[in-house]
């Protein structure tokens, strides 16, 4: 379409925005990282639930349902090996980059729901989280995909991946007032470089993680739904056929 604690049955990922420049991504992740094996083994060992494997490499230990405050969504357990690895937005999933990289979106757990808090959710756990960061991992290390590149909002900038680049909307603050130069970009993990194409200025008054909708390819053309039926065409090195 955008940090672990214990909570019950399940570990989620705390992770906060960092304005240092002089701690890598790769550092920030490992600090937030808290890993207590005895959650993934009760979640293994849930009679209700069953472990099934995510993109061939992660395996689901656990799901349950998020409360996001002004939306919802599902979380996803997920280990590799054994071992555990994130707790991710299970909507979202596990986007593939190459055979030993792969993209997803952590949350944030902020506590159990009241009792009967969201009956209607079909889920027998029920949290209040918020959405974390999006984590290149592989290789046995994990990035924040803000950390390599240019103007990734975890919020807003929707990422995809598309023939192992990592399509997204770049969003830059210009200004005091609040507004925002936004540009269709794509990010080379191969040669870790980005390239972008300017759209338009945006105060993006709104709080629908949803807002910009994830740039999509149809027949080797990468589109930028601009919303209001524009959609912006580009070529998978991002110039514009416009």
């Amino acid at each position: 379409m955008k940090p672990l604690a214990c909570l019950s049955l399940i570990i989620l990922i705390t992770a906060c925005h960092s304005d240092s420049k002089t701690e890598s991504a790769d550092t920030l992740v490992k600090k937030e990282t808290v890993t207590d094996m005895s959650a993934e083994k009760k979640a293994t060992e849930n009679p209700v639930f069953k472990p099934y494997q995510l993109n061939g490499h992660y395996t689901v230990v656990d799901t349950g349902f998020l409360d996001l405050t002004v939306m919802e969504a599902t979380y996803a357990v997920i280990t590799k090996n054994g071992k555990l690895v994130d707790t991710i937005d299970k909507d979202y999933g596990i986007q593939k980059i190459d055979d030993d990289h792969y993209l997803y979106l952590t949350v944030t757990g902020t506590g159990p729901l009241e009792a009967n808090a969201s009956s209607k959710s079909g889920f027998k756990k029920q949290l209040s989280g918020s959405l974390g960061h999006y984590v290149i991992t592989g290789n046995g290390n994990k990035q924040h995909l803000s950390g390599l590149t240019t103007g990734l909002d975890d919020y807003f900038s929707s990422p995809s991946v598309i023939n192992g680049k990592i399509y997204f909307w770049q969003i830059k603050k210009i200004g005091k007032d609040g507004n925002n130069q936004i540009s269709a970009a794509a990010y080379d993990p191969a040669t870790k470089q980005t390239v972008s194409q300017y759209i338009k200025d945006d105060f993006i008054e709104t709080d629908d993680a949803g807002y910009f909708a994830a740039p999509y390819d149809q027949k080797d053309t990468i589109y930028f739904d601009d919303g209001n039926d524009k959609l912006k065409k580009f070529d998978k090195d991002l110039k514009s056929y416009n």
